[in-house]
């Protein structure tokens, strides 16, 4: 990431509102799309999950790249989602995974936006929309295979699948579910199999299972899997005992960084934040960032969060602010560090890294939350081996060329 904001501006997009950013790699997003791809049997096919904005990176950007490395479609959480990609240009297919409110059921029609059938509920909304006049809506049907959250539980199946096919104005795709324990592979192939009995009663329709986890466990008997946290290189929570990002083949997609806007020397006992949380015991050099809780950055991290410059591991110290976080660089052993090095805060420096589950494991948390934290003020950078391609601030996405 070194020197993105002066390349970004090379490259002839707008100048980052504050050194602050989120670089994405789309190159490495394409990558994980083949490597991922690859572990399907011959003639799979592989559909990446882009809900709440691509996990807090950026859903646009990130489905054109998925798209073109061979991904077939786009699966999101709610209409709204589907509805920006459609928005945005994306041509391949989208489908939303949860329940689509009534009152956008027609405009999915119109858009031509998969919707999910998941309870005899959301069934009877489906055929009580106004459809008509539009081509069919695309319904995929979820079954309750042992997950306990969601979807018709099999002894309803028959007779919601007979409802949705007496109706001309909605065409079935799909049936599918979702595994409980990826890593748990008894307990999986024991809902392959019910799934399979749910499928047997529309043998025409696709049947799919396997999300990121289940895909690097039972994939090999699988025709079709939903990736979501795996196509950004990180390894699903309950795999990370067995599995590396480097054993499956996957790159790390993104990293987050700033640059100081003040870097002072304290005297004994000044105080660093609110309370004072930090209260120098001996001449302290201070380095202020302009990143903080609204950024995504924890509040709960003072204290425990570090951060990486020129290679060498620094703490987070004083009080985590809406605006800011300090560190303290007393002991870092460059003398000239200056407002225009860069501080990590996941990524690589040096010969270190630090990694999106270092962050969730201090949090005490999932590596999922950690990108979903990023806040839309904090500026995602993508780039392709290393140049930057396209922006998004708050002010929406801007590309090096108009796409």
């Amino acid at each position: 990431m070194s020197g993105l904001p002066e390349r970004i501006q090379e490259a002839g997009l707008p100048a980052l509102g504050r050194d602050a950013w989120v670089e994405v790699r789309l190159d490495a997003i394409a990558t994980n799309v083949r490597a991922l791809k690859g572990k399907l049997p011959a003639g799979g096919h592989l559909d990446v999950v882009l809900k709440a904005d691509a996990y807090g990176l950026g859903a646009v950007p990130v489905a054109r790249a998925a798209l073109e490395a061979g991904a077939r479609a786009v699966l999101v959480a709610t209409f709204d989602e589907a509805q920006e990609l459609h928005d945005a240009g994306i041509t391949g297919p989208v489908r939303a995974l949860w329940r689509v409110a009534p009152a956008h059921l027609r405009d999915a029609a119109e858009l031509g936006i998969g919707v999910t059938a998941s309870s005899p509920t959301v069934v009877r909304e489906l055929m009580s929309a106004d459809l008509s006049g539009l081509a069919p809506l695309s319904v995929d049907i979820e079954v309750d295979t042992g997950l306990g959250r969601d979807g018709i539980l099999p002894g309803d199946l028959a007779t919601q699948i007979a409802a949705l096919r007496s109706n001309p104005n909605i065409q079935l795709r799909s049936i599918w579910s979702h595994l409980s324990a990826a890593e748990n592979i008894e307990r999986s192939r024991l809902q392959e199999v019910v799934l399979e009995q749910a499928a047997a009663l529309a043998p025409e329709l696709e049947a799919h299972l396997v999300g990121s986890g289940g895909l690097l466990t039972i994939g090999d008997t699988q025709q079709v899997a939903r990736v979501g946290i795996a196509l950004f290189g990180v390894v699903p929570n309950a795999l990370r005992p067995t599995m590396t990002a480097v054993t499956i083949g996957i790159k790390r997609v993104y990293g987050l960084a700033a640059r100081p806007v003040r870097i002072a020397t304290l005297p004994v006992g000044h105080g660093v934040g609110y309370g004072p949380a930090f209260t120098a015991e001996r001449e302290s050099r201070i380095i202020t960032l302009p990143i903080g809780y609204a950024d995504g950055i924890s509040y709960h991290e003072r204290g425990v969060a570090e951060v990486l410059v020129r290679g060498v591991r620094l703490p987070v110290v004083g009080t985590i602010a809406m605006d800011s976080i300090t560190i303290d660089a007393t002991d870092h052993p460059a003398t000239d560090l200056t407002e225009r090095d860069e501080v990590v805060f996941i990524g690589d420096s040096g010969t270190d890294l630090i990694e999106p589950v270092d962050v969730a494991k201090r949090r005490k948390t999932i590596t999922n939350e950690v990108s979903t934290s990023f806040t839309s003020r904090l500026a995602r950078v993508y780039t392709v081996n290393g140049e930057p391609v396209a922006l998004r601030d708050l002010r929406g996405y801007h590309y090096v060329s108009q796409q």
